[in-house]
């Protein structure tokens, strides 16, 4: 019932953000992806959302946990990677390269290399498991 009444409750997150941002709701986690063509109007908005977020906050008597907030540049292998400082209420939001959503490792450019390195001991492990208890289980299972 928890997770329930939390979205019910977060449900109108998606009107304090104005178009400037999209969110992601799963059970108690919130994602924003935000978008921009410049440093400077990307910098811009995200303190317009920041902004937005934190009078949301204080109209629903809530609070942010900024230590598990993480701030993630998406771009191709080629660009550069802009130096950004993101704060929120005096406090700098750690820069990841890599992170866990929704049971995928992703990384900085969307490649599946950090998913697969993370999937691979654990495909190991299930491939071994399953030769191991193969001679207890007649024939006719692995067809």
């Amino acid at each position: 019932m928890g997770p329930l009444l939390f979205l019910l409750y977060i449900n109108d997150l998606q009107h304090a953000l104005l178009d400037k941002a999209t969110h992601i709701l799963f059970a108690d986690d919130t994602s924003l992806i935000i978008t921009g063509k410049n440093t400077s109007s990307f910098q811009e908005d995200i303190n317009v959302i920041f902004g937005q977020i934190s009078h949301w906050f204080q109209d629903n008597c809530l609070s942010s946990n900024i230590s598990k907030t993480n701030f993630m540049q998406f771009s191709n292998k080629a660009s550069n990677y802009n130096d950004l400082n993101i704060t929120y209420e005096n406090t700098f939001i750690t820069t990841v390269k890599e992170i866990k959503f929704l049971g995928l490792n992703i990384n900085n450019t969307l490649s599946w290399t950090t998913h697969i390195d993370k999937i691979i001991p654990k495909l190991c492990s299930a491939c071994f498991t399953v030769r191991s208890v193969r001679p207890f289980y007649p024939n006719r299972c692995y067809k």
